[in-house]
C-alpha cells in the first residue's frame, strides 16, 4: 500500500513538473519574434517629439583675473513661467555653480530701463508731437 502511494505521488510529482517545464518553454517560444516568410513586418509609429520647452543658450570666455581658466556661461530661460538662470561651468574641473535666477515675468513688462537716448518714450513723445504739428497745420 505504502509502495503504490509512493508512486502514485511521483508521478503526481513528475506531471507538474512536466506540465511546468511545458508552460515555461512555450512562454520562451512566445517571447522570441516569429521569422515566418509570409508575416508582415510591423510598423512602429511615434508621435513627434514635443518641442523644448527652455531656450539654452552657452558662452564661453576667458576669466579676467585668471587667463589661463575658461568659463561656460550657461543660460537656461522658461517661458512658460518666465524664469532666468544663469550658470558659470569651469571647464577645465567641469564644476558648475549657480550664478543667478529670478523670475522675469514682471521684467517683461517694463517699455525701458537702463536704455540709452533715444529712450521708447522719447520716441514716443516725439511722434505724438509730430502727429499733433501735422494735424494742427
Amino acid at each position: 500500500m505504502k509502495k503504490a502511494a509512493t508512486h502514485l505521488i511521483v508521478l503526481a510529482f513528475s506531471l507538474l513538473m512536466l506540465i511546468f517545464l511545458i508552460l515555461l518553454v512555450w512562454n520562451q517560444v512566445l517571447a522570441q519574434p516569429m521569422n515566418l516568410p509570409n508575416s508582415i513586418p510591423q510598423v512602429v509609429v511615434r508621435p513627434p517629439a514635443e518641442p523644448p520647452k527652455w531656450l539654452v543658450d552657452f558662452s564661453s570666455y576667458e576669466d579676467p583675473m585668471n587667463p589661463t581658466k575658461k568659463i561656460r556661461v550657461i543660460t537656461v530661460v522658461d517661458p512658460e513661467s518666465k524664469h532666468i538662470v544663469v550658470y558659470h561651468e569651469d571647464l577645465a574641473t567641469g564644476q558648475v555653480k549657480l550664478l543667478s535666477a529670478r523670475n522675469i515675468q514682471n521684467d517683461l513688462l517694463l517699455d525701458q530701463f537702463n536704455a540709452l537716448s533715444p529712450t521708447p518714450s522719447e520716441i514716443e513723445i516725439e511722434k505724438n508731437m509730430r502727429q499733433f504739428k501735422n494735424q494742427n497745420h
